[in-house]
């Protein structure tokens, strides 16, 4: 994870400071956007945590693999590793010690980043991969988790030989960004903070943040997703509050109809 977070999050400042002096044209916020939302939306908000953790769908190879590539650009390892922490360590023991990445049981940062650290520094805290059992079995998800740094670094080597901007803005700044924005959940899903609060008395501390909400592909509606964890819908399918919109649902024609236990 060394290889993830601290450079992509270097490289979006030095986008940031490159932006605003002037050396690289705003227009190019418009790659990053859009990358963004592949990387962020598609890879690891639909597919990492929706498809592959809960299994709201049932894909065909192709669809996988579209969501395999871009959640490899997204710096948060493979389908496999994200899929044995969210499904063995997070949901089943959430805020307690058994739970990587709680902000309740361990120090905030722990909880934002310290954690990935600790699962490649120290062998009592490797992550079991039987919690992705159905994952292993697919070919597809083998290969992706034995080249994902591969892509993650390939990819905006090989577009910064034709465009170096492009490749800073568009998929560094993409990256950094959504790392910083998932961490965040993993805080700010677990602590009231200001605007956090909850509409159900789960057994966790979890709570809806209304900017992770919207802006972290529903990813903030924490609380939400914690009362009912196999709906695809973090939000207002599952609270009844109409305001509480869940961006994921802007993919529904990509993945196709939820499995009847997601509707």
């Amino acid at each position: 994870m060394w290889l993830c977070f601290i450079p992509f999050v270097s490289l979006s400042i030095m986008a940031v400071v490159l932006l605003v002096n002037g050396t690289i044209s705003p227009w190019y916020l418009l790659a990053t956007f859009v990358m963004w939302t592949l990387i962020s939306g598609l890879g690891v908000a639909v597919g990492y945590h929706r498809v592959f953790s809960h299994r709201t769908h049932t894909l065909p190879v192709w669809k996988e693999n579209i969501i395999l590539f871009f959640a490899s650009l997204a710096g948060q390892g493979s389908s496999i590793f994200w899929v044995s922490v969210h499904r063995g360590y997070h949901h089943p023991h959430a805020d307690t010690e058994i739970d990587l990445h709680s902000p309740v049981t361990k120090s905030i940062w722990t909880s934002f980043f310290g954690w990935t650290a600790k699962i490649t520094d120290n062998t009592a805290h490797l992550v079991n991969i039987k919690y992705s059992i159905d994952l292993i079995k697919k070919p597809n998800h083998i290969w992706f988790n034995n080249h994902v740094f591969k892509i993650l670094w390939a990819v905006p080597a090989i577009v910064a030989v034709f465009d170096w901007k492009l490749s800073l803005v568009g998929f560094c700044l993409a990256t950094g960004l959504g790392l910083l924005q998932d961490n965040s959940v993993n805080v700010f899903g677990h602590l009231k903070a200001l605007i956090g609060y909850r509409n159900f008395e789960t057994k966790d501390n979890s709570y809806n943040n209304p900017i992770l909400g919207y802006l972290g592909w529903g990813q903030g509606w924490h609380n939400n997703h914690h009362h009912a964890p196999k709906y695809y819908d973090f939000g207002s399918r599952i609270s009844g509050k109409w305001w509480e919109f869940d961006p994921c649902r802007l993919w529904m024609w990509f993945l196709g109809k939820p499995n009847t236990t997601a509707v």
